[in-house]
């Protein structure tokens, strides 16, 4: 998502600190917000009958095949000549570059991040919480109406004036946010909260629909504590139906303390950055966005995560 801003320039270079804020400001939009991540997309039309056949029988055939996801992570090169320049000729290719770095910044502090991660919860009765979206038009909302608000899992509907809605959900615990999204993305929380400790309310989710009721996007946002409160991991899921123009980023091997590919045991790659107590994760493909922000975390513990959660990717 930070990577999503159309009209940035070719040499442009982004510390992870601006980016993570960049990613908070677009999928929640709170109103104190020190910095937190995210991203954008939207989806099909309904298919008429004769179509939905067809597509069922490619599917049919094509269902002993695994199909990679197509990523667009960053990519580590070992100089800055070895980025190639963007070919604003080709309709296909990103509009521009960035070149990623980590700043000199530490992590933000545990009580940092569970203030700004509980301002849903926080503000629920409040339409200054509504704002936020990750599909390119649909981060501004006009009114809410509240359909739960008990301890554990509280539901909103955000309007605006031409018909999109945004279902918006904070639980207690974020396992009970799962269930509030279409399984587009596959993940489970359940290891996750039995080796951390979730932060009560430091969470949300929401599915957002157009005015004719077409699916958008949705994202679940969830935070964890280690157990010795030494360090944390934030969790993003997110996913947007409409495939969007990214800038190619890159990552220039020895900026970072720590960068590296890591692919599961499922297949899919994900790029760690590490440096100065921050970790950043992230599995980026045009649709979905995996993405993990922590500090004070091991190479091996990031990598028990990813294999944990369970994912599946479909695209």
């Amino acid at each position: 998502m930070e990577r999503n801003l159309k009209r940035i320039s070719d040499t442009l270079r982004l510390t992870q600190e601006s980016r993570e804020r960049i990613r908070s400001q677009l999928s929640s939009c709170p109103t104190d917000q020190k910095g937190v991540p995210m991203r954008k997309r939207s989806r099909k039309k309904i298919i008429p009958l004769v179509a939905a056949i067809i597509a069922a029988l490619s599917l049919t055939l094509a269902a002993a095949a695994v199909i990679a996801p197509q990523y667009q992570n960053d990519r580590i090169v070992n100089s800055r000549d070895d980025i190639p320049a963007p070919d604003h000729t080709d309709p296909n290719n990103p509009t521009g570059v960035t070149v990623t770095s980590p700043g000199g910044a530490p992590p933000f502090t545990l009580e940092e991040m569970i203030k700004s991660a509980r301002f849903k919860s926080n503000g629920w009765f409040s339409e200054e919480t509504i704002n936020g979206g990750i599909a390119y038009g649909y981060t501004q909302w006009d009114t809410v109406e509240i359909l739960e608000s008990g301890p554990d899992l509280r539901s909103r509907q955000v309007s605006r004036a031409d018909g999109a809605m945004k279902m918006e959900y904070t639980a207690e615990n974020p396992a009970a946010l799962v269930d509030t999204l279409t399984g587009r993305v596959g993940f489970n929380l359940s290891w996750m909260g039995e080796r951390y400790d979730y932060v009560p309310d430091a969470n949300f989710s929401y599915v957002v629909t157009d005015k004719k009721g077409n699916y958008v996007s949705e994202i679940l946002q969830a935070l964890y504590a280690k157990k010795d409160k030494n360090g944390y991991v934030r969790v993003t899921v997110s996913y947007c139906a409409q495939e969007q123009e990214l800038a190619s980023s890159y990552v220039i091997d020895g900026s970072y303390e720590t960068a590296y590919y890591y692919t599961t045991s499922g297949g899919y790659e994900f790029v760690i950055t590490m440096h100065n107590g921050n970790v950043w994760v992230s599995c980026l493909t045009r649709h979905t966005d995996i993405h993990l922000y922590g500090a004070y975390l091991t190479k091996e513990e990031i990598e028990d995560i990813l294999e944990n959660l369970s994912l599946s990717i479909p695209d």
